[in-house]
């Protein structure tokens, strides 16, 4: 199961009824129609830590200096 971003609900991600949108290399599903179309006019409000360059494996404590480490 995945959550939609927009509205919070669960989602079988195999049988999303809004499909699904990749968005900076993570696929969202949704619940709707209109849920998958809000998220396309401002993705950046539904999933600001991709957005950001913040998404899993985000780790804070990072710096241009340990990066590679």
């Amino acid at each position: 199961m995945s959550i939609d971003p927009v509205c919070k609900k669960e989602v079988d991600e195999k049988n999303a009824p809004g499909g699904k949108v990749r968005y900076w290399g993570e696929v969202f599903h949704f619940c709707s129609e209109e849920c998958r179309k809000a998220f396309r006019r401002q993705p950046h409000e539904y999933a600001p830590e991709i957005a950001e360059g913040r998404g899993p494996g985000y780790d804070k404590a990072r710096t241009s200096e340990t990066w590679r480490t």
